[in-house]
């Protein structure tokens, strides 16, 4: 993810890769948004589709007039000669300057990643960590795969198969080559009793700036700070320290790496209720050993599952968090780790909108909206009153509200393909999850 300055349109022209935010011009250099449909395109459940927009279209255009160019990922894997996904989740760019040069796509369902080119398109890498490295474990929920901010490797979230511990797997990329390759795989059962948590099950991550080490966050709370070693696997993953539940409560579904060594991650409450929090970690002498506790801010709201940086007008940095469950968006002073505003996305021409992951270019913060009857984490939750889509929201200069109206929603609705809810009402199949803003 990145952070990007929301004062106006100016320019911080520098690009921080992490959970989400950072700073380029209105429209120079040009961008584009990309998410994920992850319901499936073919009859057996597999494929998904991947939405891009041009940054024009949706941003000084209608959204809801833009035309994006859809890619089927079923027909996609088949061309690069890769298994066919299931439920691709998390979509996120690598860091080659100056701008990245391919996306790394998760598929939650099938255990595999897939690698972009962003220019032309086209898968041109696919590993399956099903099984892990050599056999040390692993399965089909590859929930997010990231890359480090050197590119030498990326470290994919295996949440574990259901009631059981999951993995890390080290994937070492060269983008240049399209070489992908396996190296290793941590089995992360051992750090349980340290965690207090009967699982320890990876869900979201991110590097420090020097990419030594990355915080993995945890389903039953806790994170994990591990030092990756090196890109080829001879020097492998080690944990060095252990935040327990207690520490960092929460299912912690995102990360993002902020500017003076911090890194910032979220606690969710999920579907069934409860406490959310934002936490920020200061990394600054990890090398030494010294991992300080975390600041937690309480969010109000239910379900956070995502946060975006803003910078005001004074250059003070802020947190968006974008609250699933109870459709709440939360602005969040860095400086106080104080909440300063809640505002709710709810509105008539998108009742239940479920705001889930983000990015934002400028002043507008790009969210996408679950579907009808969705494939992941709020699964219980179906409403026909969703609108499968991208929202695209106008961000205060003081970093302290939204506005958005109808225009504003780019759809992603599909009345090709059709699912039917638990009242009987039949619906799109679409599921937004995975948005990632790319620089062109």
């Amino acid at each position: 993810m990145k952070f990007k300055s929301l004062s106006g349109l100016l320019v911080l022209l520098m690009i921080f890769v992490t959970a989400v935010a950072c700073s380029f011009p209105d429209m120079d250099p040009a961008y584009e948004v990309w998410s994920i449909d992850q319901s499936g395109t073919e009859d057996d459940g597999t494929g998904g589709r991947l939405y891009i927009w041009d940054g024009e279209d949706i941003f000084i255009d209608d959204a809801k007039d833009a035309k994006p160019e859809i890619i089927d990922l079923a027909k996609a894997a088949k061309d690069a000669n890769c298994d066919a996904p299931i439920k691709p989740h998390m979509i996120l760019s690598n860091h080659t300057t100056p701008k990245a040069s391919h996306v790394i796509l998760a598929n939650v369902g099938s255990g595999n990643t897939f690698f972009i080119d962003i220019a032309s398109r086209d898968i041109v890498g696919c590993v399956n960590t099903i099984g892990g490295f050599n056999g040390a474990g692993g399965t089909t929920n590859s929930h997010a795969s990231v890359a480090s901010p050197d590119n030498s490797i990326v470290i994919v979230a295996n949440i574990g198969a259901k009631d059981e511990s999951g993995f890390l797997h080290k994937i070492q990329t060269n983008y240049t080559s399209n070489d992908y390759k396996l190296v290793e795989t941590l089995a992360l059962d051992q750090f349980t009793n340290e965690l207090g948590t009967a699982v320890a099950r990876p869900i979201c991550h991110e590097f420090t700036s020097d990419s030594k080490f990355a915080y993995i966050t945890l389903a039953g709370g806790g994170v994990l700070v591990v030092d990756v070693g090196s890109a080829d696997g001879t020097t492998p993953m080690t944990v060095v320290k252990v935040y327990d539940k207690d520490t960092v409560p929460g299912i912690g579904c995102g990360v993002a790496r902020l500017p003076f060594n911090r890194i910032m991650t979220n606690g969710e409450s999920g579907a069934k209720g409860g406490d959310d929090f934002l936490y920020t970690f200061d990394t600054s002498k990890a090398a030494e050993g010294v991992f300080p506790n975390p600041v937690q801010i309480e969010l109000p709201g239910e379900d956070t599952h995502g946060a975006v940086t803003c910078i005001d007008q004074k250059g003070d940095i802020f947190a968006i968090t974008s609250m699933r469950v109870s459709n709440d968006v939360n602005f969040v002073d860095l400086q106080t780790n104080k909440v300063v505003a809640t505002q709710s996305m709810a509105t008539s021409f998108s009742p239940d909108p479920k705001p889930d992951v983000a990015d934002i270019v400028g002043n507008k913060m790009f969210i996408a909206l679950r579907g009808a009857k969705p494939l992941s984490a709020i699964g219980s939750l179906e409403s026909a009153d969703r609108t499968p889509g991208v929202a695209v929201l106008t961000i205060s200069d003081d970093c302290k509200s939204l506005s958005w109206e109808e225009e504003d929603l780019a759809s992603m609705n599909d009345s090709k393909r059709m699912v039917t809810l638990k009242d009987g009402t039949e619906v799109s199949a679409s599921d937004p999850h995975g948005l990632e803003v790319i620089l062109r």
